[in-house]
């Protein structure tokens, strides 16, 4: 048990490097650290709104057969301002069919210094909240820019004091000409504090038509990573 602690230990403290490779679903050039966290959109929670629109199959969440989305005026970006007063504004647009995946807390290990030579005192160790700057989403958009079809996830954070709510990062596949599942990234600055904080990823998705195939998600993932540069 020993042996294994330590190897965890020193697993978290070095960080293992996940890169992109010919193969992967990842934009070539990406690579990334553990730990990550990680959610299949089929594990998520659907909201009540898109009862009857949905389906999960496997890992994806998608429209069940040919629904697709209601046009209308919703009320969206609802938020807790404190107070208890919640603020919603009206918006005239495609409803989507939504899930929402809850953030489970992970914690970097940080290894402790010793003293330097003639110091009475080093750091010990200690954990801190994972230190993630991406949000990458597993998807398939079938009509790529295109607006018929769309899948948006964004990251949450809500303040436990409060329930003051606001986003952190937005993921957007029209953003991309890509058809193919396959995976993106949307890179973020943010300091995570999971001892004051909630956090969730919220999935959208968008139909316009049934004659465009149904988008899906079927995953979420926070990491530490970046792009290098990729040999030629």
């Amino acid at each position: 048990m020993k042996t294994l602690h330590t190897a965890l230990k020193t697993l978290l403290a070095t960080a293992t490097i996940v890169t992109a490779t010919s193969v992967s679903a990842l934009p070539q050039g990406w690579g990334d650290y553990l730990p990550s966290w990680t959610a299949t959109a089929s594990s998520c929670s659907s909201d009540e709104s898109s009862s009857g629109k949905y389906e999960f199959s496997g890992t994806q969440f998608r429209y069940l057969g040919s629904n697709i989305s209601n046009y209308g005026v919703f009320l969206s970006n609802a938020r807790n301002t404190g107070n208890n007063a919640v603020v919603v504004t009206p918006t005239s647009t495609y409803q989507p069919i939504t899930v929402r995946c809850n953030v489970t807390p992970v914690y970097d290990y940080v290894p402790a210094v010793p003293a330097a030579t003639g110091s009475l005192f080093g750091t010990p160790a200690y954990w801190k909240s994972a230190d993630w700057n991406a949000l990458i989403v597993g998807y398939k958009d079938t009509d790529g820019i295109s607006t018929k079809a769309q899948v948006s996830a964004s990251l949450k954070k809500v303040s436990r004091a409060t329930l003051g709510e606001s986003t952190i990062a937005t993921f957007d596949s029209n953003l991309s000409a890509s058809v193919a599942a396959n995976e993106d990234i949307k890179q973020f600055t943010h300091a995570f504090d999971f001892q004051n904080n909630e956090y969730y990823v919220e999935i959208n998705l968008v139909r316009t038509v049934a004659t465009v195939a149904t988008p899906v998600a079927y995953s979420v993932r926070l990491a530490k990573g970046q792009f290098t540069t990729v040999p030629k």
